[in-house]
């Protein structure tokens, strides 16, 4: 983000352009049941409730127990409501019934034209006993009189049990979302070893903060879920098609240039009841999430500790590396991860200011949650996009699998970006620079023999997860933590040029 805070600023000035590419699986949520969002709308007999739990079946997993008794309903109306729904294509839910019986619902829409019963949309809902998924494509609904509705004005959504049922029905809901690509979704690749890993591991209790350059973060790290299994960050993309202006945007950033790596992104694990303070935010506040934040007094500024260091021996200590510099000397990115919340806190520029904290911006991010930043807002790396997710870990390493996207630089970027990027960081207008959120991939034919089990480990990720384009700074550098545990991997990274790599696309 070294020129973010000039071009960010000057971006403001121009006018804003469309990005051209969209992902296979673009989603939102209707109701956020993953980080415990309720319904603000319901009518309910006296014997029935509605809250979020874990899943009898898998603990990690939110879901909405509701128990329904006849004629009940439940939904979202004012604030809740997301209004346009002409963005996506498909609508799609995905509920459990714990029962031997059917359960039989309606699922309502009203809109802008919505005056009485035949003005507004009914979905019949039906919950065979078990898993349930069902889908709707938004193209086809029609009001009860045939009619059009005015998805781009969309004002509430119920569901509504059927008053002939006699008695209460037991129902999970955990899933409810909007979807851009319909069928597509089908295209989303994952590997289910690596969900299948993180699940078999135990969460290690947290009751203090914990630095992520030590074996209890190892055990922690190894237990966490970062982002629901479809999210962006955990696709496989080894079999995605080669964008057809693959060539012309590596040559961009450089087919000569080598891979190289920063060790920059430090992070600090807390409990879930670390103690939040206030961050005075200074430049970005309009997009960024607001406080308090669980801050602990040893949270790491990039690159503590190795950066901080000569030849073994610390120049500098933490307290003096949190102090805030009055002017802009880099990026300064904080990172504070809560496991048991499923939270993510990132900050630019950030430090000590007097008796509190400062940063230039303050991004929150939900990780059992696909919900991106809104769009044209910037997160703590320019292109919109957590930055923890995409970083190099010890733990990793060690257990020779990466099993997510990396985030890489580039000099120069184009004023535009692709989700999940949500903000553009340039005044760049030419077709052959590469847009935030920008995929990129190691060549399946690249030769890994000769390199380091460490180094072998990035270039396969690299292969199946590809790195997204996050920010401006040095040509084809991704982020691995300072650990001093991780060897030096320069000299054997450098051997990788931009030639390897290839721009990739989401399958239609």
């Amino acid at each position: 983000m070294w020129i973010t805070a000039l071009t960010a600023f000057l971006s403001l000035l121009l006018p804003a352009v469309a990005f051209s590419q969209t992902p296979a699986v673009v989603s939102r949520p209707l109701l956020d049941i993953a980080a415990g969002q309720l319904p603000n709308d319901t009518a309910f007999e006296q014997q029935s409730t509605l809250q979020t739990v874990p899943a009898p079946w898998d603990s990690k997993l939110n879901v909405l127990q509701v128990l329904l008794a006849p004629g009940d309903s439940f939904g979202a109306t004012r604030k809740l409501v997301l209004p346009d729904w002409t963005p996506f294509q498909q609508l799609t839910l995905v509920a459990h019934n714990p029962s031997t019986k059917p359960i039989r619902l309606s699922f309502v829409i009203k809109h802008s034209q919505t005056r009485n019963v035949a003005t507004r949309v009914e979905l019949p809902v039906t919950l065979q006993p078990g898993d349930n998924r069902q889908s709707w494509d938004l193209r086809t609904l029609r009001n009860g009189d045939d009619s059009s509705p005015s998805l781009d004005q969309v004002q509430h959504w119920y569901f509504a049990s059927s008053s002939a049922v006699d008695a209460s029905q037991l129902l999970y809901l955990s899933q409810l979302i909007l979807s851009s690509a319909g069928e597509a979704a089908q295209n989303v690749r994952t590997d289910p070893q690596r969900l299948r890993r993180i699940r078999a591991s135990t969460m290690p209790a947290i009751t203090r903060p914990v630095q992520f350059d030590t074996p209890e973060a190892d055990a922690i790290l190894s237990a966490l879920e970062v982002f629901p299994p479809d999210n962006a960050w955990n696709q496989l993309v080894d079999e995605w098609p080669v964008h057809p202006d693959s060539d012309a945007i590596v040559a961009s950033i450089g087919v000569d240039k080598p891979l190289r790596y920063n060790p920059d992104m430090a992070f600090v694990i807390v409990p879930p009841d670390q103690a939040k303070v206030p961050v005075q935010i200074v430049d970005y506040d309009g997009e960024s999430d607001k406080g308090p934040f669980p801050i602990p007094d040893s949270i790491p500024v990039e690159g503590w500790p190795v950066g901080y260091h000569r030849n073994g021996q610390p120049q500098q200590s933490l307290q003096q590396v949190q102090q805030r510099p009055p002017q802009y000397e880099g990026d300064r990115h904080a990172i504070v991860v809560d496991p048991l919340n499923h939270r993510l806190y990132e900050f630019f520029t950030f430090g000590r200011v007097g008796t509190g904290w400062a940063a230039g911006q303050a991004s929150v991010f939900e990780l059992n949650s696909s919900r991106m930043r809104p769009d044209g807002w910037t997160s703590a790396d320019a292109a919109g996009l957590p930055i923890f997710p995409a970083v190099v870990r010890y733990d990793e390493l060690q257990r020779g699998v990466i099993d997510h996207a990396m985030r890489v630089t580039v000099r120069r970027s184009r004023r535009a970006y692709v989700h999940p990027a949500t903000h553009y960081a340039s005044r760049l207008t030419d077709p052959d620079l590469p847009r935030m959120g920008e995929r990129i991939r190691l060549r399946s034919d690249f030769d890994l023999s000769g390199f380091s089990p460490q180094v072998r480990t990035i270039l396969i990720g690299l292969q199946r997860y590809g790195m997204l384009v996050a920010d401006n700074g040095i040509e084809w550098a991704i982020s691995v933590a300072p650990d001093p545990r991780i060897p030096v991997l320069h000299e054997e990274l450098r051997r990788v040029r931009g030639r390897d790599f290839e721009v990739v696309v989401a399958p239609q």
